[in-house]
């Protein structure tokens, strides 16, 4: 398991190749400015993943913004756009889920060492 930063606004601008063949360079304009989105991710080591968690920096929930998102997406917000203590339980109950740990099929969950995976509902969760 593990979370990474996406920014929302490219960091260069791409050109584009006319139908003359000749190129130019096309601004690209958001109403944002760099806000990054946190994707948690997780794969076992047999290659089956675990429908990705988004991170967005909102402080209420739009669904049109998970509308084209992956099957699966568990949507989650935060001032900030990154993982905290609160979300963190909300994504190991999503990880129990579809990962289905049991007595007879155990499943070992490894993560960094961020300070969200460190609370004491998080130690204590299962």
């Amino acid at each position: 398991m593990d979370e990474t930063g996406i920014s929302t606004v490219p960091n260069r601008t791409p050109k584009v190749i006319t139908p003359k063949g000749k190129e130019t360079v096309c601004k690209i304009s958001s109403a944002e400015r760099d806000q990054t989105v946190t994707v948690v991710c997780c794969m076992s080591a047999t290659g089956v993943f675990v429908p990705p968690a988004s991170i967005l920096p909102r402080k209420r929930m739009n669904p049109l913004l998970y509308k084209d998102a992956p099957n699966g997406t568990l949507p989650l917000i935060s001032n900030t756009g990154y993982m905290n203590s609160r979300l963190f339980i909300d994504w190991l109950k999503h990880f129990v889920k579809h990962a289905k740990p049991s007595a007879d099929d155990p499943v070992l969950l490894m993560a960094d060492n961020h300070i969200s995976h460190f609370s004491l509902p998080a130690v204590l969760f299962y």
